[in-house]
């Protein structure tokens, strides 16, 4: 799986709504529309831009997961429904992480849960 580093303030990042205006931090698009996002910090606490992007990301199709939130980001994913899982990312981590991800849906039949994806493998 190809991964593309986008951080705030490129041109990347604006399509994403990840606007240097209103964030800071960076996050990895792979190949398909799963985003990782890696680490961010909202320039405007508290007024419910991250939910917002978050919103906008599932609203689009992209598979969203986040790496090691904090609590405050815990809190603000629970809301979409996400769960923890673990995955491996090489070269960046030596041991396998926590990364939060929503479970496929699958309407009036419940949730599954799709294994967690190593990343850098397809």
């Amino acid at each position: 799986m190809r991964t593309q580093r986008i951080e705030t303030g490129t041109p990347e990042g604006e399509a994403l709504g990840f606007t240097k205006d209103l964030f800071s931090g960076w996050l990895e698009l792979c190949t398909g529309s799963r985003l990782y996002l890696h680490y961010i910090i909202s320039r405007y606490r508290g007024e419910g831009n991250v939910q917002n992007l978050i919103r906008d990301w599932l609203d689009r199709g992209f598979d969203v997961r986040v790496v090691m939130p904090r609590p405050i980001m815990q809190h603000i994913v629970k809301k979409f429904g996400f769960v923890p899982s673990r995955e491996y990312f090489p070269g960046q981590y030596e041991e396998m992480v926590e990364v939060w991800y929503r479970p496929v849906s699958t309407g009036a039949s419940g949730i599954i849960s799709p294994e967690p994806a190593i990343a850098g493998r397809s």
